[in-house]
C-alpha cells in the first residue's frame, strides 16, 4: 500500500474500549509516513497503523525533502501550513519534532526512541539537539519514549515537565512466535541482527566470540546485513575470519527464521533506548545474551544472561555457556517465553492512540 495515499483505520472495535468506535468523536491525525522500509521506526510506525481505531483517520503529510535532515521540522511546519487545533493532531512515529510558531497550530505528539545522536554521532548532531531539538521537543503536546531509561534520559536532559512524557513500550510481532521454519544454514551459529554502528559494540563481539573457543567446535557468528571489510578485518586478526557470516539483507519474513535457527542471540551493544531484537530473540525461542548497560536490563528483566560489555573476558564467558549449558538454555528460553507476554502491540497501540485522542481534543 502507498503511504502517501492510504488512510489508516481499525474497522471493528475501537481497541481501548468494548464501545463501538462510531461513538467516538473523529480525530484526523495527520503523519510524517515516510520511514524507510526496513527501519525499527517503519516497524513501530506500521504496527500502530494497523490498530488504529476506527474513529482516528491518519493523513500523511506531504513534507519535502528527507525524513530526518537538519531542516525537516522546518519541511514539517511547511507541510502542516493551515492545519489548526481544530483540524487535528500531528503525529511523528520518530523522533523529528516541527519547528513551533507563534500562530495557532495543530498540538504534536512525538516518539523519542533514544538520544543516540547526542552520543555516537558527531558534535554537530549534539549541539543541533541541545541548542535546536531541545527547544522543539518543549512546545510538543506530548512527547512518547519507548522505555523508562529513555524517559528518565530525556527529562533529564530536556527538562521538559514530566507529565508530557510517557511510556510506551515496544511490541514484538506475532511472527516471531509463531514462526517453527529456519533458514537451513548447515552450521550452528549465535546471531547479531543489527546495524554496524559504533554502539553496537561489534569489534568486542567479533574478539569475544573468538576467545570463546566456538569456532574451533564449528559454530559460526552470522550477522545481518552485506560483508564488511573493516569487520572481516578485524576476525582475521583474531583468527575467526573463516567463521565470520554475513546474512545479507533479508526480507521481514525470513528474520524469524533466521531468529529460530540460531544458538544464541548476542547483542552486547553500549546503548539501546529499547532493544528489539531482544524481545524477537524470545519470542523465537531462542536463549538472549546481552548488555548490563541503558535499557536492556530493563526490557530483559530475568530473562536473559547480562554481560558487562566492555569486557571481552566476560562476553566471551557468556557465550561459552550459552552454547555449552542445555540446562542454562532451556531456563533462559523458558523466560523468555514468559518475558515476550509483557510486551504487546495490541496494548501499546491503545495506550499511544488514547493519548494521541486526548492531546487532539483537549486541544479543540
Amino acid at each position: 500500500m502507498d503511504l502517501a495515499e492510504a488512510r489508516y483505520r481499525m474497522p471493528a472495535q475501537d481497541a481501548r474500549t468494548s464501545a463501538p468506535a462510531a461513538r467516538r468523536e473523529a480525530l484526523v491525525v495527520h503523519a510524517d509516513l515516510r520511514w524507510p522500509t526496513g527501519t525499527g521506526i517503519y516497524n513501530v510506525m506500521e504496527a500502530y497503523l494497523s490498530r488504529a481505531p476506527s474513529h482516528i483517520e491518519v493523513e500523511p503529510l506531504a513534507v519535502e525533502g528527507g525524513v530526518a535532515r537538519p531542516f525537516t521540522p522546518l519541511a514539517l511546519t511547511r507541510a502542516l501550513k493551515g492545519v489548526s487545533s481544530r483540524d487535528g493532531v500531528f503525529w511523528n512515529p520518530g523522533f523529528v519534532p516541527p519547528v513551533p510558531t507563534l500562530r495557532e497550530h495543530c498540538a504534536s505528539v512525538v516518539t523519542v526512541h533514544d538520544l543516540t545522536h547526542r552520543h555516537f554521532y558527531s558534535r554537530a548532531h549534539r549541539l543541533y539537539y541541545d541548542h535546536v531539538f531541545r527547544w522543539f521537543y518543549r512546545r510538543c503536546a506530548a512527547v512518547v519514549c519507548v522505555s523508562e531509561f529513555t524517559r528518565n534520559e530525556f527529562l533529564a536532559w530536556s527538562g521538559m515537565s514530566p507529565d508530557r512524557v510517557h511510556v510506551i513500550v515496544n511490541g514484538v510481532d506475532a511472527a516471531y512466535a509463531q514462526n517453527r521454519e529456519t533458514l537451513d544454514y548447515p552450521f550452528p551459529y549465535v546471531l547479531y541482527p543489527g546495524n554496524r554502528r559504533s554502539y553496537k559494540n561489534l569489534n568486542r563481539l567479533i574478539e569475544a566470540f573468538s576467545a570463546s573457543g566456538l569456532a574451533q567446535s564449528g559454530v559460526r557468528l552470522v550477522l545481518t546485513g552485506s560483508p564488511d571489510e573493516a569487520l572481516i578485518d578485524h576476525a582475521r586478526r583474531c583468527g575467526s575470519e573463516a567463521s565470520l557470516v554475513f546474512a545479507g539483507v533479508l526480507p521481514n519474513d525470513a528474520m524469524p527464521k533466521l531468529y529460530r535457527g540460531a544458538l544464541f542471540l548476542a547483542f552486547v551493544s553500549l546503548y539501546e533506548g529499547f532493544g528489539l531484537p531482544i524481545l524477537e530473540a524470545m519470542a523465537s525461542g531462542v536463549p538472549v545474551l546481552t548488555s548490563n548497560l541503558s535499557s536492556m536490563p530493563e526490557v530483559a528483566g530475568q530473562a536473559a544472561m547480562l554481560v558487562d560489555p566492555l569486557s571481552v573476558p566476560d562476553i566471551a564467558a557468556a557465550m561459552k555457556r550459552l552454547a555449552e549449558d542445555r540446562g542454562w538454555r532451556d531456563e533462559l528460553i523458558a523466560r523468555g517465553y514468559e518475558r515476550v507476554t509483557h510486551f504487546d502491540w495490541d496494548a501499546s497501540a491503545a495506550t499511544l492512540w488514547s493519548l494521541v485522542d486526548e492531546v487532539g481534543h483537549s486541544a479543540r
